[in-house]
């Protein structure tokens, strides 16, 4: 079964099986927004350095103090060029002084699984969280490829196309209550990919098979660091005496 079929699939389970679990929930609508920056054969090799903005919508179903399936919405846009990396074979033009860029932009959807093992100042009337996930999502957006070059210039990669992929969103973060309903969050949130084009290195299209950049390496990777603020329906922060819900 290819990732297209199976991600529906994957959702519906996710979404059929989890309220089995609740006995009171409580819910959390709000915005989602923040930096991201790629990671993969163009650009810069850094893991974590946002030079990008996204922004979208979160919810959450909260089933007890530790427990909660979640969701998230966002667009956001990918963006890497050869001269502003840092090591001496892409910021020195690869040997043929040609410097790859793009710029290709995305709706992503995801949905997973959040878990809160415990908690700082448990104590005091808004405790803070530290809470993991991980899950699954799509990302949808252009496909990208470069046009041939003898080097000596720049290149920007240019669309042939659209596509879904799919994405293993993870990461950790910490939240608290801001009054009683509103709910502050700050997380670090990678996105392993399936595919190596993001960045237009690895096209899939046969015709474009000479297009393909040497030495491509893994499929490409991106990272939210984000801001979450939402508001909760259902159990506020005095809801009980020993968590957040």
């Amino acid at each position: 079964m290819n990732s297209k079929k199976a991600l529906p699939l994957i959702l519906i389970l996710l979404f059929v099986t989890l309220p089995v679990l609740a006995q009171e929930k409580s819910y959390d609508f709000g915005l989602y927004l923040g930096g991201v920056n790629y990671y993969g054969e163009v650009g810069k090799k850094k893991a974590i350095a946002p030079n990008r903005a996204f922004f979208g919508l979160i919810g959450k179903m909260n089933f007890n103090e530790k427990l909660s399936a979640r969701a998230t919405l966002t667009y956001m846009t990918l963006y890497a060029d050869d001269r502003n990396a840092g090591d001496e074979y892409r910021a020195n033009g690869r040997g043929q002084s040609l410097f790859y860029s793009f710029e290709n932009s995305h709706i992503e959807l995801t949905a997973g699984i959040e878990y809160t093992p415990f908690s700082f100042f448990k104590n005091s009337r808004n405790p803070i969280d530290f809470y993991v996930f991980g899950g699954i999502g799509a990302a949808y957006g252009d496909e990208l490829y470069y046009p041939l070059s003898a080097g000596f210039e720049d290149v920007a990669a240019e669309k042939y196309g659209t596509s879904t992929r799919l994405v293993v969103p993870f990461g950790a973060g910490l939240k608290t209550f801001v009054g009683s309903k509103f709910m502050l969050g700050l997380e670090l949130a990678p996105r392993y990919t399936t595919s190596d084009n993001f960045d237009g290195s690895h096209p899939d299209e046969p015709r474009l098979e000479p297009n393909q950049l040497a030495n491509f390496a893994n499929n490409d990777w991106y990272t939210y660091i984000g801001i979450t603020l939402t508001y909760r329906i259902g159990k506020g922060s005095d809801a009980y005496c020993d968590c957040t819900l």
